[in-house]
C-alpha cells in the first residue's frame, strides 16, 4: 500500500525519525493504528456499560456517600462574610 504524504505531513515524518520516535517512514501507520486503538478503548463502550436501575443507582450513590469520614458540621460563624473576608472589613 501507498500512502501520499501532503509535504507538512512528510516533514513531520522526517523529524520523527531523526528525534528517534520511529525508526522508518513505515513506522507511521504502526504509530496511527495504536494511536486509534487508545482512543477507540477511552470511547465508552454502551454494550458493555451497565445501566442501573433508579434503585440501584440511589443504592450505589448512598453508598459512595458513606464512604466519606463523618465530620462535625461548621459553625455559622465559619462562612460569615467576615469570616471568608477578613481583609475586607
Amino acid at each position: 500500500m501507498t500512502i501520499q504524504l501532503k509535504p507538512e505531513q512528510a516533514q513531520v515524518v522526517g523529524q520523527a525519525i531523526q528525534a528517534g520516535l520511529i525508526a522508518t517512514a513505515d513506522d507511521i501507520v504502526d504509530v496511527g493504528i495504536d494511536a486509534i486503538r487508545q482512543r477507540l478503548k477511552l470511547r465508552p463502550n454502551e454494550v458493555s456499560t451497565p445501566v442501573l436501575s433508579v434503585a440501584e443507582w440511589e443504592r450505589e450513590f448512598d453508598t459512595w456517600i458513606e464512604s466519606f469520614p463523618d465530620t462535625a458540621p461548621l459553625p455559622d460563624e465559619a462562612l460569615s462574610r467576615e469570616s471568608l473576608y477578613p481583609d475586607r472589613l
